[in-house]
């Protein structure tokens, strides 16, 4: 898990002022359309690095809302694009896991690297 806790839930808003989240628990992606889309990707558990990543640019998920009703949603775009992003996650995966094998390795040098100089400074 990436926060430590073991359950299926991602709360994610993509609104213009950050302040409408969205929590969806158990969520699971029912259907998506065949275009695809490139997206520059980036995770808080890879710091300070980014990558065009291939997402479904539209796709139907369902799931159950805070107050455990079920619901479906149409998303597109960036807000498609997140909802994988952030089902990836809930099933162990990480957006490098999506790159070519030479793009991979350069974001775990630089990730080296950079544990590397933080753990210099800190000592």
């Amino acid at each position: 898990p990436q926060v430590n806790v073991s359950k299926r839930i991602v709360v994610i808003d993509v609104s213009e002022n950050r302040d409408q989240p969205i929590a969806l628990i158990n969520p699971e992606i029912i259907s998506t359309e065949d275009e695809i889309m490139d997206m520059m990707d980036g995770c808080l558990s890879i710091p300070d690095s980014f990558a065009p990543t291939q997402r479904f640019r539209y796709l139907k998920v369902k799931a159950l809302d805070r107050n455990g009703d079920e619901i479906e949603l149409e998303a597109a775009d960036l807000f498609a694009g997140c909802i994988q992003h952030e089902l990836d996650h809930l099933n162990g995966k990480l957006f490098i896991d999506h790159l070519s094998p030479l793009k991979r390795q350069r974001i775990e040098k630089k990730q080296k690297k950079l544990s590397k100089l933080n753990s210099t400074q800190v000592a």
